[in-house]
């Protein structure tokens, strides 16, 4: 992985966009919206950009740094062979993706009823 640093307020992904990079926040905060809509704060520990490495389309999300950010950041090529050889990974990001549709579901059920 490579360490970047985002100054505060900068844009590190953008929602619509292609991306090439899979981020684990590090120290400092971020914030996520999608359409707008503000969903929720990243800190230490967390992590983004997974959905747009493992099928290839645009991001879901923007995300900018809410404070100083430092990050760990993964390619593609990296990414990959990586979760195959720790399957604890790959298991993790299935639960966060899971955990990210459930709760889109519950925003569109409310939305619409």
């Amino acid at each position: 992985m490579q360490e970047l640093s985002f100054a505060s307020g900068r844009q590190v992904v953008t929602e619509g966009k292609g991306g090439v990079g899979f981020f684990v926040i590090l120290d400092g905060t971020a914030r996520v919206s999608q359409g707008g809509e503000d969903r929720g704060t990243l800190g230490p520990g967390d992590y983004f950009g997974e959905m747009a490495l493992i099928d290839g389309d645009d991001r879901m999300a923007s995300v900018h740094a809410e404070s100083d950010l430092r990050c760990a950041a993964m390619t593609p090529w990296t990414f990959r062979p990586f979760v195959k050889d720790h399957p604890d990974v790959a298991w993790s990001l299935l639960t966060a993706l899971v955990k990210r549709i459930r709760e889109a579901q519950a925003r569109q059920t409310a939305a619409t009823g």
